[in-house]
């Protein structure tokens, strides 16, 4: 472990992750056309008329609006025929007008209710506006040269929204109707990220040790199902596998062909063994899944690139074929695909469900904002109809307004932000007790129960949190505590349980995934505590559940005490002791869990005494 201190900032959100990028977005979403994609009811049940909002920006001087839209699932809306049979058109309102200051201008509201509809129905719509010089464009819309008049407009790429927006093409949007129920199992889940091939070797064999931390580690699928006694007893009850799709990459994140398994990875009979056995312990297995974009050695891209007449080539956005097209990050090597595109969805689809069919337990979806809504919302209406408690977790990088318009579309996103809020309380010590207790109470209030959040301290994609902490275990045993006794389903990235950090700051994303620590590598300390505080979450899970109440906010101590049922929990993110005196109506507590076997209890003063970064789970007598 090295004593420097991290230097890359955190990036958890991209651009958005800086007040800049957070500006630049708020303007543009102000300069045309803009449709959220939430809904009202964001989650619509059977035969309730559906609401739908779009907001007309500065420069567009709109007379009418138009929603058109269908329940034919059957009817291709790429290209659009308006004058299909199957298509309604309904005439929006101009419902509100508010003056923006950010903008120096009046924007507008235009709404419409598509009727209710039966439970089942898949709606599909697209929104048109005319302005008063008889132009017709389609949401989503920029005004790219309304853009270039503001002040800073040199902070936009003008090029890429130029050939963006060049053709104006509407944007498809779907849901369907019917609240889908969250498989029960999800909410009871203690989640384990596997990275594939940095986890376990074949038994008998050891890690290789390749020349550059973006090699091959050698970890394999019959590696995990030698490690599933560890796990089982460590306690987890999900196990989440990176990409075991063919793919030139050791991360798996830009597969071939996902119709099998990468070779170095196992056979698919080493899957129905892990599956099997895995399944016998209670542990369920999800797989991560890439749909916005794929390896450049796909066959779908490789027959598009030699034949543009190929069906498959519109699966792609050539901007210039063969030679520029959209890809993942400006990587060439991973081309985006068009999810509307029914040849796509086919092809992806119909995988989802036969990894179904193979054992899985349902799909983490990777970058998943880079799909369409409505893709979404065929696919798990798809794959719930092969294995009805399946699920389906995004991997939404956006602000919670965006997370929150997955609800009805998955069955949960991951929550980047209360791994934000984690990291900046117990790691950074950007934000007050008060602010944090505050933030965490707005966070979980603003999604209600309708969506599934998994919690996470780190992943494959950013610094470890031990290397924010500089190895201070003390730090990390306090934040997971926290993340342990919130309501969502934790995750536990693979390794922290047993002290794995890296050895450099992530400038590459490879050095927060070195190879697993077993046996003597361990941190037996550390792991006993991990197994004390899983069996307490699987005993208790309810219980989170239900509100919580804050007792204890002292900012200038940094200590913060909270309360749920008959447990409540005592946490000291501060480098001073700190002794804690209880309410008299609490009598005398029972302390079930400590993160620091020094904490002192006194019955007879009602005292306790904790030490620097420290926690505590009491129950209340």
């Amino acid at each position: 472990m090295t004593d420097r201190i991290p230097q890359l900032p955190e990036f958890i959100f991209g651009s958005l992750s800086t007040s800049q990028g957070r500006l630049q977005q708020t303007r543009m979403a102000r300069v045309g056309l803009f449709h959220d994609l939430t809904l009202n009811p964001i989650d619509p049940t059977d035969n309730e008329p559906i609401l739908i909002t779009v907001r007309v920006g500065v420069e567009i001087a709109a007379k009418a609006v138009s929603l058109h839209y269908t329940t034919d699932a059957d009817l291709s809306l790429s290209p659009l025929d308006l004058e299909h049979p199957s298509i309604i058109t309904l005439p929006m309102q101009r419902t509100h007008i508010e003056w923006d200051t950010l903008q120096w201008c009046y924007l507008e509201q235009w709404s419409v209710s598509i009727p209710g509809q039966p439970q089942g129905t898949q709606v599909s719509y697209i929104i048109t506006a005319t302005t008063t010089n008889n132009q017709t464009i389609a949401c989503p819309y920029v005004d790219v040269k309304a853009l270039k008049e503001l002040a800073n407009a040199e902070d936009f790429d003008f090029q890429a929204l130029e050939k963006k927006y060049q053709d104006n093409k509407p944007q498809i949007y779907q849901f369907v109707v019917g609240q889908q129920t969250i498989p029960a199992w999800i909410e009871e889940a203690i989640i384990y990220q596997i990275f594939v091939d940095r986890f376990a070797p074949n038994p008998g064999n050891a890690f290789h040790t390749p020349s550059d931390r973006s090699g091959i580690y050698g970890g394999t699928l019959n590696g995990i199902r030698s490690k599933l006694d560890y796990l089982q007893d460590l306690g987890v009850n999900c196990l989440w596998l990176t990409p075991i799709f063919p793919s030139p990459s050791h991360h798996g994140y830009d597969p071939i062909d996902y119709s099998t398994i990468e070779p170095r990875l196992g056979t698919m009979e080493d899957w129905q063994k892990l599956i099997l056995e895995a399944h016998q312990r209670g542990i369920r297995i999800i797989l991560d899944y890439v749909v916005n974009h794929v390896s450049s050695e796909h066959a779908a891209f490789q027959t598009a690139l030699g034949d543009r007449q190929h069906p498959t080539y519109n699966w792609f956005r050539f901007r210039n074929h063969p030679l520029e097209y959209d890809c993942f990050f400006d990587v060439p090597g991973q081309p985006e695909v068009n999810s509307d595109h029914p040849g796509v969805r086919e092809h992806f689809i119909q995988n989802a469900c036969i990894w179904l069919q193979q054992g899985c337990d349902g799909f983490r979806l990777d970058y998943a904002h880079g799909v369409s809504h409505a893709f979404w919302s065929v696919f798990r209406e798809a794959t719930r109809r092969t294995k009805s408690d399946s699920v389906t977790l995004g991997e939404i990088t956006q602000p919670p307004s965006v997370m929150r318009s997955y609800i009805g579309r998955m069955d949960g996103c991951l929550d980047f932000r209360l791994l934000e809020l984690l990291r900046g309380f117990f790691a950074f010590e950007s934000l007050s007790v008060s602010q944090f207790d505050r933030a965490i109470e707005q966070h979980l209030a603003y999604f209600g129960s309708s969506l599934v959040l998994p919690s996470f301290l780190d992943n494959h994609d950013m610094n470890r949190f031990l290397w924010l902490v500089k190895g201070d275990k003390r730090r990390l045993k306090l934040a997971v505590l926290c993340q342990f006794t919130l309501p969502h389903p934790p995750i536990i990235y693979y390794g922290t349980e047993v002290g794995l950090s890296q050895l450099e700051n992530v400038g590459r994303l490879e050095e927060s995934r070195l190879p697993m620590l077993w046996d003597a590598e361990q941190d037996t300390s550390l792991l006993a505590f991990y197994k004390q505080l899983i069996a307490l979450r699987r005993k208790t899970t309810d219980l989170w559940q239900q509100p919580r109440q804050t007792w204890l906010l002292d900012d200038a101590n940094r200590v913060y005490g909270y309360e749920c049922g008959e447990y409540a929990i005592a946490l000291n993110a501060n480098a001073q002791d700190f002794t804690l005196s209880f309410p008299e109506h609490w009598r005398s507590p029972q302390v079930i869990l400590t993160t620091d076997s020094t904490i002192l209890w006194n019955p007879q003063t009602h005292q306790l005494n904790l030490p620097p970064f420290a926690g505590v789970v009491l129950q209340k007598a």
